[in-house]
């Protein structure tokens, strides 16, 4: 890291200090859709990731993350959620596969008893254009909201291009009166309907011998390389409360995508012939029950629940001149319990058992007299049985502080798109996970978290991009480390919050560093109200160099180099109308955050942006 880069985290420090030592005398404001200053703390905070059922920050024996935001989710539109909830380690009990290095649960909104209405526009960068409207509201017994967002960029690099449609509509309704109170206490029905559409461009890697260049890091290797994706989804569930006798969820879903791609175009064929088909069709359901009860001096809460899914997958690949078909079910059973042992002693533990049976069938297309056809493989089947627990605990020592620990074990199955691009003995990946932590609160001032981490994963699944093709690791992999994160509120005009984690990332018993993972990356950020309706944000990213990502031995490319990226935005409300701008990329950093054998995959530079929300 250059002593330019240095320069700049002084200069940043030195404005944090200037800024908490800015006015305080503004009145809170929570119209505008800033939270409570209580909320800034999360100890008390109400999440549901960590057990699926309701519970408090301090409660889970994991460090966990409330975002009041939304990344870009690219089937999911931002106006649909309502909140981000991330925990920390391995989560297969509750989750089933693939809850390995931690769950990302996206909370959506349920519409508000109030009507009301938002309507978002911005233009930046790349000829960037975003626009989004949203709704909804209570009548009597049934809430619904609703969205439409559309998104068009030319993109930083050349065919770097994103167009997408989303739609999307939620509805829920009280069927509590209509029931016999001395049985029920509440009956609610929920339907969710989505729509996805999207068109993109991939412009593929860049050489290393271009990546410092402002103009060829621009450049595509592939121009006419692109795919689309339209996806529908419906999902429904009841859920009934029975009083004394606990909750029971029940839940039913299905998804349909279809997607059309070319990936290394020639001239020499027509675009019909060289464009590649993936289809499949999803069906899941799942139930959940939980209950509260007594066991001698203990206070327990107990769940249980069982999942399905099932997906039908068709896979026509014409580069490689292949078609793959699956079919894949997976069922899974489980069960946790949380334990108030002592007054500030609360102990968990669960267990799933998972079965999932795929059947495959991988096709070639031959030329007979001049037509081509598909002929059929043989069928093969791979068949899976894996378990997981967890076992945890949290002590508090004091009202302001806590420490956890746990213990778990995890297990990842590949997806139908793993499986149709993959080695011939693929296998699910097994893991042990170890973490403990302690979180402070002092006051309504700050707030911190430690956690000591370590992650043992054998069998890891990885992709090779540029043989396209997924494998396992031969050696276990293995993530210890230190995360912490401070969070400070010194003023009611002045948020202030940072983390930062040093890992140290290996090959089980050898001394050779996993590809893409760098030993040092952190973040950190403000928001400051410098008058009543003009706010200002700010963030940094900044994360260690890394090993190639085909570097399995450390010693066959060049690494990544260490980057530094900052952010600003200015938001401006007056009455219902929300104006903003802001910059990405502010000292115009050239970086990647990703590389396959020194085929470098760019982001974007300095770019600006600015709109206009109207809420209503």
């Amino acid at each position: 890291m250059g002593g330019h880069l240095n320069l700049k985290v002084i200069l940043y420090f030195l404005l944090a200090v200037l800024l908490a030592a800015g006015p305080s005398n503004a009145e809170d404001d929570n119209d505008d859709g800033r939270p409570p200053e209580e909320t800034r703390f999360e100890m008390q905070e109400v999440v549901v990731t960590a057990t699926r059922m309701k519970d408090e920050i301090r409660n889970v024996p994991r460090n966990v993350t409330v975002i009041m935001a939304a990344p870009d989710f690219s089937t999911l539109p931002i106006d649909e959620i309502e909140r981000i909830e991330i925990v920390r380690g391995a989560g297969s009990v509750v989750y089933g596969s693939g809850a390995v290095g931690g769950v990302i649960n996206i909370i959506t909104k349920k519409g508000r008893k109030k009507p009301s209405a938002h309507l978002y526009t911005s233009y930046g960068s790349y000829d960037t254009f975003d626009g989004r409207a949203s709704g909804g509201g209570q009548y009597k017994n049934l809430r619904a909201s609703a969205n439409a967002d559309y998104y068009d960029t030319n993109g930083y690099r050349d065919n770097g291009l994103l167009r997408k449609k989303d739609a999307g509509i939620r509805l829920g309704y009280d069927a509590s009166q209509y029931v016999n109170s001395d049985t029920f206490d509440a009956v609610t029905f929920s339907f969710d309907a989505g729509y996805h559409h999207d068109k993109q461009g991939f412009p593929g890697g860049v050489p290393i011998d271009d990546i410092n260049s402002s103009r060829r890091r621009r450049k595509t290797t592939s121009p006419h390389d692109e795919g689309k994706t339209t996806e529908g989804r419906l999902r429904g569930g009841v859920e009934t409360d029975f009083g004394p006798w606990g909750v029971l969820k029940i839940n039913g879903g299905l998804r349909n995508r279809s997607n059309d791609f070319i990936l290394g175009y020639t001239p020499l064929k027509s675009r019909s012939d060289q464009t590649s088909h993936i289809n499949d069709h999803t069906l899941v359901s799942d139930l959940g029950y939980a209950k509260e009860y007594s066991l001698g001096p203990t206070q327990n809460t107990f769940q249980f629940g069982t999942d399905y899914s099932y997906t039908d997958y068709v896979s026509k690949r014409m580069d490689q001149n292949e078609r793959k078909n699956s079919k894949t079910e997976s069922l899974g059973f489980f069960f946790t319990n949380q334990t108030q042992l002592l007054k500030d002693l609360s102990a968990n533990i669960g267990y799933r058992y998972n079965i999932f049976k795929g059947q495959f069938r991988n096709d070639e297309q031959k030329n007979f007299n001049g037509s081509s056809r598909w002929v059929n493989g043989k069928k093969f089947h791979r068949n899976f049985d894996d378990n997981a627990f967890d076992v945890g605990a949290v002590y508090d020592m004091r009202e302001d502080t806590s420490v956890f620990a746990s213990f778990a074990t995890s297990f990842r199955i590949p997806n139908v798109d793993e499986f149709a691009l993959a080695e011939d003995n693929l296998k699910p990946q097994k893991g042990k996970h170890f973490n403990a932590g302690l979180r402070y609160r002092f006051k309504r001032l700050a707030e911190v978290t430690l956690t000591f981490f370590q992650m043992e994963i054998k069998d890891e699944i990885q992709f090779d991009p540029v043989l396209r093709i997924n494998s396992n690791y031969k050696n276990t992999t293995r993530r210890r480390g230190l995360e912490t994160a401070l969070k400070l509120h010194p003023f009611k005009t002045l948020y202030l919050w940072g983390n930062y984690t040093y890992m140290d990332a290996r090959f089980k018993n050898k001394d050779i560093r996993i590809p893409l993972v760098p030993h040092h990356s952190g973040s950190f950020g403000l928001e400051w109200r410098i008058v009543e309706p003009l706010l200002l944000g700010f963030t940094g990213t900044l994360v260690g160099e890394r090993h190639d990502g085909n570097d399995i031995d450390n010693n066959s490319f060049a690494k990544l180099d260490a980057y530094q990226v900052y952010d600003a935005k200015l938001s401006y409300t007056w009455k219902k109308f929300k104006l903003f701008t802001g910059v990405n990329n502010i000292f115009d950093e050239s970086y990647s955050t990703v590389a396959f054998s020194e085929s470098y995959f760019p982001m974007p530079t300095r770019n600006y942006y600015g709109g206009i929300q109207w809420s209503f």
